[in-house]
């Protein structure tokens, strides 16, 4: 009786990620609707410019959109282990379609009022909240295993290059019309909610097969579907309903076994993956290793912002580093698979810093400003293969019953410090040179790669045998 599952469940791991329906809509869909985004994100702040706002009122957008995220990122998290993730990802298409919309005939119209952007972009990150857990976890369930880090590569690379494509096309667009970046942005929006709807159901019938199969060849064998292999298409509706509660997962961890208590009221409910990661000694050192890579990442994008930018000709400098940077973001989505297969996990952690140390360093040597983008660069290399390392670990060993808000917490907690980047970077270059800043950059970053050679292993599950065979 064991053969035939193992004989079926090992074709689907051989099709290519091109080949995968419901994978494909999703990357397509997200496709567009990232170049959309970017593109709203950069014309909506000079909109306000250009309708006489000040900078002061302008920068309130960029407070909005962070205040949104960090409230947002936990609840977004419960949401999806507790609700459709189809209805979540439709939901966020449609608020952000009909809000963008809303921005395109008013601006077509009249002068768009400063209320209306702040309304604009923090629904945009509602959207985003919602839509990023949710399509994280319709991944796990359409990819299998042993493909993850590619698909979690490939989105990554998707991302990327709409940083690179959206700025050329915006300011074409702009220059017909302020109104025609807002309409596409709705486009696109649309598109990705008529991918969602298209995705769905084929899925939904996949996974009804799966479960009558299961239910007429495995009989009452199967029952304890918790401690069988994943399918090869993701996880079953039928070991859902199998899985351990949120609370017993949490006493597995700690050895002390289920909790008497039937159900936890909202609030443990909520954090349950707050808690989750920080009993978790692995992913505890994920957070905190990672929030201090967020944080001086954070300082050393406004660090190259503000030390070229205040130069002469420094705002063609800028956009000059960030597009290389995009690029190298792009290159390091492409070649993540490669080096995730091939080099230790702490390996892959350190690498980034220990090289932005280096032209750091450099760049404090000989004063070079191209050399502190360079060091900027290395980061962008290397923080996508980052990504598709955690993201493989994440959806091969965390339960699904808590997948959703496990991730959004750990997100949470690797941001806490971002905040607090702009305003470092800040004040080094008040009382500091731009090489005298570089220095205490590569300073930094040196710790934090020789922090990440000390990291624990992950654990090893079914899962993530079956990801590195």
């Amino acid at each position: 009786m064991d053969g035939t599952p193992a004989a079926s469940g090992a074709a689907p791991a051989v099709v290519p990620l091109r080949a995968n329906r419901e994978f494909r809509l999703l990357w397509v869909g997200q496709a567009l609707s990232d170049f959309g985004t970017a593109m709203t994100s950069l014309v909506l702040p000079l909109v306000l410019l250009r309708s006489g706002y000040s900078t002061s009122a302008t920068s309130v957008i960029g407070t909005a959109v962070l205040v949104t995220a960090m409230v947002l990122r936990m609840p977004a998290g419960y949401l999806t282990d507790h609700y459709s993730h189809r209805r979540l990802m439709l939901v966020a298409d449609l608020a952000r379609l009909v809000t963008v919309g809303a921005v395109a005939v008013w601006t077509y119209l009249d002068r768009l009022p400063i209320a209306m952007a702040v309304i604009t972009v923090v629904v945009a990150q509602v959207g985003v909240e919602l839509f990023r857990p949710s399509q994280n976890a319709t991944v796990r369930r359409v990819v299998p295993a042993v493909q993850l880090g590619t698909a979690i590569s490939l989105n990554q690379a998707r991302a990327y290059a709409a940083g690179i494509v959206a700025p050329a096309v915006a300011g074409l667009l702009i220059a017909a019309s302020l109104w025609l970046p807002f309409a596409i942005d709705a486009a696109t929006y649309a598109v990705s909610a008529l991918c969602v709807l298209a995705l769905y159901r084929p899925l939904r019938r996949a996974e009804a097969a799966r479960r009558a199969d299961r239910d007429a060849g495995a009989g009452a064998g199967d029952g304890a579907g918790g401690t069988g292999e994943r399918t090869p298409g993701g996880a079953d509706p039928a070991r859902e309903e199998a899985e351990d509660s949120e609370e017993a997962v949490l006493a597995h961890m700690n050895g002390t076994g289920a909790k008497s208590e039937p159900r936890e009221r909202f609030l443990p409910r909520l954090t349950a993956g707050l808690r989750y990661v920080v009993r978790n000694p692995f992913l505890r050192t994920i957070a905190g290793l990672a929030a201090g890579e967020n944080f001086a990442f954070q300082a050393l994008a406004y660090a190259l912002l503000l030390g070229i930018g205040r130069e002469h000709d420094g705002a063609a400098a800028v956009g000059l580093a960030m597009s290389a940077a995009a690029i190298t973001g792009l290159t390091g989505s492409l070649i993540a698979p490669f080096l995730q297969r091939r080099l230790r996990m702490q390996t892959v952690m350190a690498s980034g810093p220990a090289l932005a140390g280096v032209m750091l360093a450099v760049a404090w040597y000989t004063d070079s400003g191209i050399a502190f983008a360079a060091g900027y660069s290395a980061l962008c290399l290397l923080t996508p293969v980052n990504g598709a390392v955690f993201g493989t670990i994440l959806a091969t060993t965390v339960p699904e019953n808590i997948y959703g808000r496990t991730t959004t917490a750990l997100g949470f907690v690797a941001e806490i410090l971002q905040p607090l980047g702009p305003l470092a970077a800040g004040l080094l270059l008040s009382y500091l040179s731009l090489s005298g800043t570089a220095a205490l950059f590569a300073l930094a970053f040196a710790l934090l790669a020789a922090l990440a050679l000390l990291m624990p292993s992950p654990p090893v599950t079914a899962d993530a045998k079956t990801a590195a065979a």
